[in-house]
């Protein structure tokens, strides 16, 4: 293999494949990245066996060829060098990279050994733009359980039905939707993984273009122009997250998010180790409060609109600063649904986005 390219274009290429290269010391060929040319590109490609990612770009491609060479290596000299274009080539085992300030050797595996990451073999079923793959998978993510107790909660659902896309996700203390419209050829439900989620919205943050969506054998795949992703989806089935939604509320207080946001991190300094801050929605406003018998009191207003009856509940801090952060609108909607239950989160004018968060018993 020998190809010419642009350090800048290989140096952004490595950023989207690098970051899932395995560190499994039993498989050392997972710590590798496979360079192979291919009608007159470069393809990147990385896999951990959860996740695999193929990324092209393009060069000067002098002879074909492939080699596997170790991701961290490759990539830490490859960022920390300032060149235009840089040489690859690839004889046996050894890889070289020349400009006019290095030259390198990097030793290098046959890419034969490198497992082979799946193609899709359903055609796609729906296309989405890259930026509303993001926000539907950015909205809802920080509601996915860290813990992996119950397998099917530590994934985000996604339901494709004839006219819309639902995400949601919960841990059983929050709960986060998110809806789009989109006209879908077929109607299926998959449980994302969290991993895969958070690397989609990374590498999607740099892309602005078309990705089409096709699901075989319990995998996603995710391509676009220059870039394919798949994923393995968690088996099992969702709980019926929309039960615990209440359908009616009982009192709403509407207020300015930015406000809110402020307050609500001055109370968590004095919050306790359960995190947990006092809402108290009254006539003359929004009051937060947070006492902590080491650190101290504060109690803070915020001016509001009450709609129906005040009402008083304790909230972990943490999950309240999850919601508000997936609110786009200026102002939002709190709505009261009785003691004991759901206090919800909603943008002003607007019915695709609802977040939930249980109340901390007294």
């Amino acid at each position: 293999m020998i190809i010419t390219i642009s350090q800048q274009n290989l140096k952004e290429g490595l950023n989207i494949v690098e970051k899932i290269v395995s560190r499994n010391t039993a498989l050392p060929i997972l710590q590798n990245i496979v360079l192979k040319t291919e009608n007159g590109r470069l393809r990147l490609s990385s896999t951990n066996l959860e996740i695999g990612i193929n990324f092209w770009m393009g060069g000067k491609v002098e002879e074909e060829g492939e080699i596997a060479v170790p991701a961290r290596i490759f990539s830490d000299f490859v960022n920390n060098i300032k060149e235009g274009n840089i040489t690859i080539k690839s004889k046996g085992d050894i890889l070289s990279i020349n400009s006019n300030h290095y030259q390198t050797k990097i030793i290098g595996f046959s890419a034969k050994d490198f497992p082979i990451i799946p193609k899709p073999k359903e055609k796609s079923f729906i296309v989405l733009h890259s930026r509303e793959l993001r926000e539907l998978l950015s909205t809802v993510i920080d509601a996915v359980a860290i813990s992996e107790a119950r397998p099917e909660l530590s994934g985000i659902f996604v339901n494709f039905s004839e006219k819309s896309i639902e995400a949601a996700a919960t841990d059983s203390f929050h709960l986060a939707e998110k809806f789009i419209n989109s006209q879908n050829k077929t109607s299926q439900s998959v449980i994302v993984p969290r991993y895969t989620a958070q690397e989609l919205i990374r590498i999607l943050s740099g892309l602005e273009e078309n990705i089409s969506l096709s699901i075989s054998e319990n995998q996603i795949f995710f391509t676009a122009s220059d870039l394919e992703i798949v994923s393995r989806l968690i088996d099992g089935r969702y709980p019926d997250y929309k039960k615990v939604i209440p359908e009616k509320w009982i009192s709403k207080i509407l207020v300015n998010k930015n406000e809110l946001e402020k307050n609500i991190r001055l109370a968590s300094i004095f919050s306790s180790n359960i995190s947990d801050i006092k809402i108290s929605a009254e006539e003359k406003g929004l009051k937060i409060s947070a006492k902590n018998a080491d650190r101290g009191e504060l109690s803070s207003l915020t001016q509001a609109d009450l709609k129906n009856d005040p009402f008083e509940l304790s909230v972990n801090y943490r999950y309240f600063l999850d919601g508000l952060k997936v609110i786009p609108t200026e102002n939002v909607i709190m709505e009261f649904t009785g003691e004991g239950n759901p206090l919800i989160l909603r943008p002003e004018g607007k019915s695709d986005i609802t977040y939930l968060i249980m109340p901390l018993r007294a």
